[in-house]
């Protein structure tokens, strides 16, 4: 019977032992870990309306709503193109000239489709974000293909859209770089 109260004895002492040095052992690993550090970002760029203002990466979301825009144009998607944009959209053509409202929007597009057919290949995207005031747009680089008169034309735009707190294309400005025509061998023999 003694044997058997120092078993239960011993037991009971290192369950206690064990128990507080466990803890002891969780406030000492506790101890070592730092806290966690919070990193603002401070973002880069510039915008010389809003001289304040940074950029950093933003949401692939917004990226996302690009990409459906731009199907939606390839399948001259007129009533999914329009549900996707502000009625007050404004667009900056390569030329220059502008498209303000969605109702022009509609007009051009259609008068467009109608003449070039045109399909868009996006061949680079990047989502990105103003720290100060939240904006977010997208850049992003296009292969366009046209059939004009017959012939099959290609250029290449770059597009940058700004994307609404509600998810809608709000504005976009074009900028459009030409495809040079592949130099024959018998002009680079020469």
């Amino acid at each position: 019977m003694k044997k058997f109260k120092l078993i239960i004895t011993v037991a009971v002492l290192a369950v206690i032992s064990y128990s507080c040095n466990n803890s002891a052992v969780e406030r000492m690993v506790d101890k070592m870990q730092p806290e966690p550090v919070v990193l603002e970002q401070e973002g880069a760029g510039f915008f010389v309306n809003q001289p304040d203002e940074k950029f950093v990466v933003g949401s692939d979301d917004v990226m996302d709503i690009w990409m459906k825009y731009i199907d939606a144009h390839n399948n001259q998607d007129m009533e999914a193109i329009l549900a996707m944009e502000t009625d007050s959209i404004f667009i900056l053509s390569p030329d220059g000239s502008t498209i303000r409202g969605k109702e022009n929007h509609k007009a051009a597009l259609s008068a467009w489709f109608e003449a070039a057919n045109p399909k868009w290949n996006v061949y680079w995207g990047m989502p990105y974000k103003g720290v100060t005031g939240g904006e977010e747009w997208i850049i992003a680089g296009h292969l366009v293909t046209q059939t004009i008169d017959g012939v099959e034309v290609k250029h290449r735009d770059m597009i940058d859209g700004y994307i609404n707190d509600d998810g809608l294309v709000s504005m976009f400005y074009v900028y459009k770089s030409e495809i040079p025509a592949p130099v024959s061998e018998e002009a680079s023999e020469e």
